[in-house]
């Protein structure tokens, strides 16, 4: 499976480091140093790049207790939750969305992040009845929400791997589109991935098993095709390198002991960092008056 786009960026890396002999420093060494480079970033930068939000709905076993009381008097809590994406880095919002099914549904934001304690404790000083935190790889809502409610996560994500490829899957298939023009798949041999498409009704669709086209062709001709993944799109790696190289090159100078690469790169990474996330905040401020919330969430 080729990854030109990848390959070219770890030659670039050892190009900078100026050394040129694969017995000094090993490619497995300087991919490492890449995949450190870019986990910095995702921890780091905070641009549209990473930003995305994705929809989910309530399910009966998101929801926990009823609010009533237990058998023994005591309260039983209530509350939804359900697992966080797992490419999330960091919460930008939550809020329910409206929608045209349920007249009794509003676009409610939950602009309160609790701890913890906080969150289960019935007698914790609230400001909003609407809260959420986000503990052991969960998100949890207060007040618990209807089954079927329609959720909408906004946060920062981790991109693609940087050497990730499409997968060879029916859902990656264009029907339609010729084999050498595919978007996410490119044409391999025998010995690589096969799909299979057939057609009944005039109606084409895409396989991963011969047997399933051939079902579905009921009789017709079924065809075989050999893919390869394509490279993943990962904005890093094609439109932002030098992050990338200046931490990969940082972390290089670690392992051969370099500490002059390894502070020079540190200096020219960090302020690729701080200089991208300021033009990120300049950027937000135009095209109209800028008001500010602030909740010190128990600091002060």
């Amino acid at each position: 499976m080729a990854t030109p786009k990848y390959n070219v960026l770890v030659a670039k890396v050892r190009d900078w480091a100026n050394k040129p002999e694969a017995a000094t420093i090993p490619d497995s060494v300087i991919e490492s140093c890449l995949a450190y480079s870019a986990d910095e970033c995702y921890r780091l930068l905070r641009i549209p790049p990473f930003e995305t939000s994705v929809a989910y709905v309530v399910e009966t076993a998101d929801n926990v207790g009823d609010g009533g009381t237990n058998p023994n008097g005591a309260y039983a809590p209530a509350y939804t939750n359900f697992a966080i994406p797992q490419d999330m880095t960091q919460i930008v919002y939550v809020r329910t969305k409206a929608e045209s099914t349920n007249v009794n549904n509003s676009n409610r934001v939950f602009n309160e992040i609790t701890d913890r304690r906080g969150f289960h404790d019935i007698f914790y000083e609230n400001y909003s009845a609407y809260n959420f935190m986000w503990s052991e790889g969960k998100i949890f809502i207060r007040p618990q929400l209807a089954v079927g409610t329609t959720l909408e996560i906004g946060y920062y994500k981790r991109l693609a791997p940087l050497d990730g490829l499409y997968a060879v899957l029916p859902i990656n298939y264009v029907v339609g589109v010729a084999d050498g023009s595919q978007t996410y798949l490119d044409v391999g041999v025998t010995t690589d991935t096969a799909l299979y498409t057939s057609t009944f009704n005039a109606v084409t669709q895409c396989f991963s098993t011969s047997a399933e086209a051939t079902t579905y062709a009921q009789g017709g001709a079924v065809t075989t095709h050999w893919f390869t993944g394509k490279e993943i799109d990962n904005w890093l790696r094609d439109q932002n390198e030098r992050l990338l190289i200046w931490g990969a090159l940082q972390n290089l100078g670690a392992y051969i002991f370099d500490d002059v690469m390894e502070k020079r790169y540190m200096m020219r990474f960090q302020e690729g960092i701080e200089s991208l996330n300021r033009e990120e905040k300049w950027r937000r401020t135009l095209g109209g008056n800028v008001q500010i919330h602030f909740n010190a969430n128990a600091m002060i």
